[in-house]
């Protein structure tokens, strides 16, 4: 900044001319981000937004008066339509009707979008069946009184998918009627909130096919018929060798994200490279420019050339899912044409910020959408810092500019220089990403990607080519359709490769590194650590000062976590002296979690017959929320799939050596399909198998032990009775793990009350209550007996509480 810069009020006065949708779209975030702190009266703040512009128009004189009106009409403005969205419904909303337990419930609607059939390919030894969901908009309800009439999305999932449904239809379905679930676990994903921001409070859960009687057929939109075409043309070819290249395809051109592509978006995910499946500028820049660039081979003139690529920007923006980043690409990139067309000047703050303004007036609620936050802060980031960055790692030679001045330059000059500045550009360009992103990637997602930026550098080109393969591969489809599975094996080919690179990235150790979720002040005092050096001082001294201490806080922000540990600040996180034993919400199943105060954590059963994936979406995560990345032991009771269904997949993905059973696991397994394919998984894999039987020891470490009490090595019990019971004792605590153990082994442990004896007691077979039940809680004696079990309680389940009392239960 020269010494001559204008003072801070000069400068903010200029910046308010030149772009004002700057300042309005920072207003308006505001409002939007504060409006649960204010009083929730949506008409109030309309009618202070009117009183404010009605005092801008007559009250005020001076020019900054008016701005100070114009600017509250504003945060106004978006406090009303962020509390319009967030707490006003019509009375006829379809969520109205539902509760937190479900509910029986007869309801009309409308498909507004296309039915989707999620399988679950990649379980080990049984696959969950097919589901298939969309998200419908309900048109009327049956109450006692008929069919009354009734409005709101719900989203609808049905066990047994209907081989007719469509876009379009209007149908009648039964099923059990609720509102979406909140996170039950730390660090899992909350679909109520993600919904909810959606204005879907409620979804249906249809049994059966027959449960569903279309009313209406319907007709399909244009837009509808548009993309169902193109994704026709892009499937037209492949085979069935070839479907996960196909999915990638269609992740990476369209926007669709579908279940075959689990384990390579995972590794996108770990490898910081996620932001190359989802579309981006750089995806609608590229085939825009590829359409321009075709164009101008067809000898169009210029204006012609940009005309027909804005077009097709459009075009694509309609054809692929909606999505903040697509909406936001694809009005930058018409904005920048278009001024480009008329030969106007095109600045990229004021367009992102007028993109901004545009989004949050239709959905005021996704700023709080983490998509909605990394697009645009990596935009804004890049608009920035981008050029100053490589600027500064690559200044121009002052030789080098007079050769170029007077046309000296060579050749090999121009070309090195060209390959230092845009080499600089370009890693300037993937530092400040990374360092504007990793802040809210760290509150979203609580971990880190060491590699992400040499991983974005590597997959460019093979995303660029991945590109311009598919969309070439749409176009020749089209007009050479007898050729589609050539165009196809061709597309593949930067597909394959792309993969392997991912790969490549995935195994480097370090890939991921858990990081604790930072407090929002905490990222507030980062992102004004990096914009307070661009806001010109006219004193150099004053200046300076700023721009050293600014960068030293950001810095010491930044690597604060590395110096001092990513561990999680939460009741779950143990502390120096303790032991953290976390029960997980897994629905009919169990996955205790136990962090000792040193050395890895033990998993003592994770399986779920409930979730799809336990795994990615509760296990993972919360081992990500306490600031973990290892696994030392998984320790499986017995073989029900309940309690072993993520076992394979948790030993693939933590790196787990050691897997410990009872005595009888092996013999039980036998005809048992998930127990079988785990032991072929582990004997192919390598893995250790420990059988453990009464009288072993597991040291934690710390002082923290896990004694094994049952079963005995010769027993002939079923595998519920021959499940493992343990007893973790740490510090003069314990808590006792009888699996699923019943009368016969309940009966036979009670011969020696006093082993049983602990102060937390998971509740055995999921607190099924049998004839031994009261006898072995009496012996156990615990203070506090923990369930893990299905909303929907077996009768045994509920006989359980009546046996036990003064004890807290959960």
């Amino acid at each position: 900044m020269p010494d001559d810069a204008p003072d801070i009020r000069a400068w903010l006065a200029s910046q308010l001319t030149r772009r004002p949708a700057v300042m309005m779209a920072a207003l308006m975030m505001l409002g939007i981000g504060v409006h649960e702190s204010l009083p929730h009266r949506a008409v109030f703040w309309l009618i202070a937004l009117l009183f404010c512009i009605a005092a801008a128009l007559w009250w005020a004189i001076a020019p900054s008066v008016k701005s100070l009106w114009i600017g509250t009409a504003i945060f106004c403005a978006g406090v009303a339509l962020a509390q319009c969205a967030t707490f006003r419904f019509p009375a006829n909303h379809v969520g109205h009707f539902a509760k937190d337990s479900p509910r029986l419930a007869q309801i009309e609607m409308l498909i507004e979008r296309e039915p989707r059939v999620l399988g679950d390919p990649f379980s080990v030894g049984r696959a969950l069946p097919p589901k298939q969901v969309f998200v419908g908009r309900a048109t009327k309800v049956k109450t006692w009184n008929g069919w009354v009439d009734s409005t709101g999305g719900i989203l609808v999932q049905i066990d047994e998918p209907h081989p007719r449904l469509q876009i379009g239809q209007t149908i009648r379905a039964l099923g059990m009627l609720q509102r979406p679930s909140p996170a039950m676990n730390p660090g899992q994903f909350n679909w109520a909130d993600y919904y909810r921001e959606q204005r879907v409070l409620c979804s249906i859960g249809i049994d059966h096919a027959e449960n569903i009687q279309i009313v209406d057929h319907g007709s399909r939109s244009l837009l509808s018929n548009l993309r169902a075409q193109t994704r026709e043309l892009l499937a037209g070819g492949f085979a069935d060798s070839s479907s996960l290249d196909h999915a990638l395809m269609r992740a990476l051109l369209l926007g669709d994200h579908d279940p075959e592509l689990r384990d390579v978006q995972e590794q996108f995910r770990r490898t910081g490279t996620s932001h190359h499946l989802a579309i981006s500028g750089m995806h609608v820049a590229i085939l825009g420019i590829v359409i321009h660039f075709l164009c101008r081979i067809l000898l169009l003139p210029p204006r012609v050339a940009g005309a027909v690529a804005i077009v097709f920007v459009v075009l694509y923006g309609i054809v692929a899912l909606p999505s903040p980043p697509v909406v936001r690409s694809v009005l930058l990139c018409v904005a920048f044409g278009t001024g480009i067309l008329f030969r106007r000047s095109v600045d990229p703050l004021q367009l992102l910020a007028v993109s901004v303004i545009a989004m949050l007036v239709y959905h005021p609620l996704d700023l709080f959408n983490a998509g909605f936050q990394l697009s645009f802060g990596t935009v804004l980031g890049l608009i920035l810092f981008t050029k100053p960055l490589a600027d500064f790692l690559s200044p121009r030679d002052a030789d080098i500019e007079v050769l170029r001045s007077f046309h000296k330059l060579t050749a090999r000059q121009e070309f090195i220089s060209l390959i230092k500045h845009r080499s600089a550009g370009i890693f300037a360009a993937s530092l400040v990403a990374w360092v504007v992103s990793t802040p809210l990637i760290a509150y979203h997602f609580e971990q880190l990607n060491p590699w992400a930026i040499p991983g974005s550098i590597l997959l460019a080109p093979f995303v660029f080519v991945a590109l311009v393969g598919g969309f070439a591969k749409i176009l020749l489809t089209a007009l050479f359709p007898f050729a589609a599975p050539l165009w196809a094996m061709l597309a593949v080919l930067p597909m394959e490769a792309m993969r392997d690179v991912v790969d490549l990235l995935a195994a480097l150790p370090g890939a991921e590194v858990p990081l604790p979720q930072p407090p929002v002040w905490l990222i507030v005092l980062f992102y004004a650590m990096l914009l307070l050096p661009r806001v010109p001082i006219w004193k150099p001294l004053l200046r300076r000062g700023v721009a050293y201490t600014c960068t030293a806080g950001g810095v010491i922000v930044f690597v604060a976590p590395f110096a001092f540990g990513f561990r999680a600040l939460d009741v779950t996180q143990p502390k120096q002296d303790e032991v953290s034993v976390t029960l997980l919400a897994v629905g009919a199943g169990q996955c205790a979690v136990v962090a000792p105060p040193r050395g890895p954590l033990v998993l003592i059963d994770c399986g779920s017959a409930s979730l799809r994936d336990p795994l990615r979406r509760c296990i993972a995560p919360f081992i990500r929320h306490l600031g973990r990345s290892s696994i030392n032991r998984v320790i499986l009771s017995h073989g029900d799939y309940d309690h072993i269904s993520a076992a394979a997949e948790i030993v693939t993905a933590y790196g787990v050596n050691e897997v410990m059973t009872g005595p009888h696991f092996s013999r039980h397994a036998d005809g048992n399909a998930p127990a079988e394919g785990l032991l072929r998984f582990l004997e192919t894999t390598d893995r250790t198998v420990l059988e453990l039987v009464p009288g072993n020891k597991i040291n934690l470490g710390g002082g923290a032990v896990i004694e094994v009490l049952w079963p005995p090595r010769q027993s002939d019990l079923n595998s519920n009775d021959s499940g493992l019971v343990l007893r973790l004792t740490y510090a003069g605590r314990s808590v006792l793990f009888p699996a699923d153990i019943q009368v016969d082994a309940q009966s036979l442990l009670l011969d020696s009350p006093d082993q049983l004896k602990s102060d937390v007691l998971i509740a055995p077979h999921h607190g099924s209550r049998e004839e031994t039940t009261s006898a072995f809680i009496s012996a156990v004696n615990p203070s506090i007996i923990l369930s893990s079990n299905d909303r929907t309680l077996t009768m045994k389940q509920t006989d359980f509480e009546d046996t036990f009392a003064g004890r807290k239960f959960y």
